[in-house]
């Protein structure tokens, strides 16, 4: 018998080996199960959130009315929560006039990379009332809203005894009422109210919430529209004083001043304040700006700021998903009210 040549046999054997080594990998291959793969895309989602180098400078959060009104006052919390969470200065720039529509179009073209904020509450009114020049939910994406007012119909005291009294005014003379802008919650709050009550209200729009105040206790307006939080040291000091809260049930703090659905008035609209940025901005550092902004809302810093500001008589918080929806609602909801009020007065 012819014995193997040498070759062929170190041949057979590379081959074998070579062969052993393939079944090994793919014995690895198949063994490695979900587990395995889950702990691979962890670590890859790890390395992406690592490699996001945001923020690296200062941040600018817009805001569409004046120095000392319930949005400046919510926008500077939120930039002493953002400065201490993300090691960046976030200054607060306001640009009073049309309802907070000049802000909103400055924000809109501005950079989409993340280092500018816009300060949010009347969007979809501002849609409704035809005062935006598109649905702003085109331009922007709502980070979160951490805010949902109360209203309330205040005066100095002295000039009225009650709402009631008020009311009785206005059916022999024009009592004037003011508010910030047009196209704003109080504008629309306003409408509803003359609407219902029928009376001769008028509506005296002011640029700034500190004019409004000023105006209310110069007696250049009868009433104004105004959050308590804003001028709670005034009503403490005894020159200011809510009349009548837009609200089913009666606040605490004031048990003696009704609310409009108890005088029959189905109008309990309030300020919702949140914030947005641009569509374009990348979703991760939407993300991180959401889950920071939900740090400071719970944090015992903005919970004493909102118990002191009258803030906590309605939970605020709402996430980006929630507050788009709920934008998406208002638009359409206060788009059929005025359209209803218009046929009306028709």
């Amino acid at each position: 018998m012819r014995k193997p040549k040498p070759l062929l046999i170190l041949l057979c054997a590379i081959g074998i080996f070579f062969g052993l080594v393939a079944c090994g990998q793919s014995e690895q291959t198949a063994t490695e199960g979900p587990a395995d793969q889950d702990e691979q895309t962890d670590e890859t989602s790890k390395e992406e959130t690592a490699s996001l180098e945001y923020p690296t400078r200062d941040i600018v959060i817009l805001v569409g009315h004046g120095a000392g009104g319930g949005m400046d006052t919510f926008s500077r919390q939120v930039a002493a929560g953002l400065e201490d969470r993300l090691g960046v200065n976030v200054n607060v720039i306001n640009h009073e006039g049309a309802g907070g529509v000049i802000a909103k179009e400055i924000g809109a073209n501005e950079p989409a990379d993340g280092y500018t904020i816009v300060a949010t509450g009347a969007l979809p009114i501002q849609v409704a009332m035809g005062t935006n020049t598109d649905n702003q939910l085109n331009v922007f994406t709502p980070i979160a809203r951490l805010q949902s007012d109360t209203f309330a119909l205040q005066i100095k005291p002295g000039t009225f005894e009650s709402i009631e009294d008020l009311f009785e005014q206005a059916k022999s003379s024009t009592i004037k009422i003011g508010g910030t802008g047009i196209g704003t919650t109080d504008h629309i709050v306003f409408t509803m109210l003359h609407a219902e009550t029928e009376l001769a209200i008028e509506f005296i729009p002011f640029e700034g919430a500190g004019q409004m105040h000023a105006a209310l206790l110069g007696g250049h307006i009868d009433a104004m529209l105004e959050e308590v939080g804003p001028v709670a040291s005034s009503i403490e000091a005894g020159e200011m004083e809510p009349i009548l809260f837009f609200a089913e049930e009666r606040i605490d703090d004031f048990p003696d001043v009704p609310t409009s659905v108890e005088l029959g008035y189905d109008i309990t609209t309030g300020v919702e304040r949140g914030l947005m940025i641009r569509n374009e901005v990348p979703d991760e550092i939407i993300e991180l700006l959401e889950e920071t902004v939900k740090d400071i809302y719970d944090s015992p810093e903005y919970k004493e700021f909102e118990k002191n500001a009258f803030l906590h008589l309605r939970e605020g918080w709402l996430s980006s998903e929630e507050y788009h929806e709920k934008l998406t609602n208002d638009i359409e909801l206060f788009t059929e009210i005025l359209s209803s009020i218009d046929t009306e007065q028709q």
